[in-house]
């Protein structure tokens, strides 16, 4: 297992096993260890993905979950008139595509925000994977148990009011999801544009670089290129406080 290092520009962060949201399944499964050269392996772990490369897109069956052992991917879907908008980030140690277990089709498009890998898990397998089947219903509960956890952090960053204040709590959910993740909780890369941030948030691109900017100069935030360190996560909390 590969514990992740320090953030800077040329540094790869990878998720440990234990901190992956996959791992409940992985463990039962054994990690993998003897499927690593079959194609029609349960577990297929750290596939590479292509910086813009698409996992899923709408409406696709659904047929595997994947976890992000390294890099980041984006969550767009498309409205009647054919506008993209980003629903959302996943971040190294987070599970992709659990929505389709219940819809049986994928409800959104994913696509890589850089040089990525992931760990594969081939849903309609798993009853042929050789595992009791009651460890299986087991290790899938408390998955999407823990799943329910980190979605419970994305969505504080959809239900302020203000700019700053959806800002804010969105690099706080990002903090709070890497550090449970294992991860460094104050140090972030921002893979994704100030574009795609503005998506997600409903807000205009020149707000969000705006805020960044008074974030910064307040000293609650350090943004060199793709690299936020947060200095401040008090101020941050305060600043999602309602006036």
């Amino acid at each position: 297992m590969c514990e992740p290092t320090g953030a800077d520009d040329n540094t790869v962060l990878e998720v440990a096993c234990h901190d992956c949201g996959l791992d409940p399944l992985c463990e039962v499964l054994g990690y993998g260890k003897h499927e690593l050269c079959e194609t029609d392996a349960v577990l297929m772990r750290r596939q590479p993905v292509q910086r813009g490369a698409v996992l899923f897109r709408p409406g696709q069956p659904f047929y595997a979950l994947f976890a992000i052992k390294s890099g980041s991917f984006k969550a767009v879907s498309v409205d009647l008139s054919g506008k993209e908008r980003v629903v959302g980030f996943f971040l190294p140690g987070d599970l992709i595509g659990t929505e389709g277990i219940a819809n049986h089709v994928y409800s959104y498009a994913v696509r890589a925000l850089e040089e990525s890998s992931v760990c594969k898990l081939a849903v309609n397998r798993l009853l042929n994977s050789g595992q009791d089947t009651e460890k299986l219903q087991a290790a899938l509960i408390r998955m999407l148990g823990q799943e329910v956890v980190v979605n419970h952090l994305v969505t504080t960053s959809l239900i302020q009011q203000n700019a700053e204040q959806r800002i804010a709590a969105f690099i706080l959910s990002l903090s709070k999801r890497s550090g449970l993740r294992g991860m460094p909780q104050y140090q972030l890369i921002l893979s994704m544009s100030r574009s795609d941030i503005a998506s997600y948030l409903g807000l205009a691109r020149e707000t969000v670089s705006r805020v960044l900017t008074k974030f910064q100069n307040y000293g609650l935030i350090g943004l060199r290129k793709h690299v936020l360190k947060v200095l401040n996560p008090e101020g941050l909390e305060k600043a999602t406080i309602f006036r």
